[in-house]
């Protein structure tokens, strides 16, 4: 019996610098040994879209774009979360997160950047 082939993730350039905005918040407000913990699990969570990656909800400040974006929610201390947003092109099995959105931020932020 042949295992079913996952999805590719790729993470698109706004997608990156969006990463890269966070990577330098987190390691301005975190140790070095937190700040490497975080970032890995973060990339960790966006990367294990690969499998079932419906399993996000969707993002509806987003429904204008046509995309059916979606969003895991990743959770770095109890009151702050960042959301991954991404969106799926079935005909290729590809997956392109496009934003870590830090929800402190103005959620109406989530529209300019998307």
């Amino acid at each position: 019996m042949e295992e079913e082939q996952g999805y590719i993730v790729e993470i698109t350039p706004e997608g990156e610098l969006f990463y890269l905005q966070l990577l330098e918040y987190l390691y301005t407000h975190n140790s070095i040994r937190i700040a490497d913990q975080k970032s890995d699990e973060i990339l960790d969570m966006a990367m294990s879209l690969n499998k079932q990656p419906y399993r996000g909800k969707k993002e509806a400040k987003l429904a204008i774009l046509g995309k059916d974006h979606r969003f895991l929610v990743y959770r770095y201390t109890p009151r702050k979360t960042i959301k991954i947003i991404y969106f799926i092109e079935e005909p290729d099995k590809k997956v392109y997160v496009t934003d870590f959105f830090p929800t402190e931020k103005d959620d109406g932020e989530i529209k300019e950047r998307g």
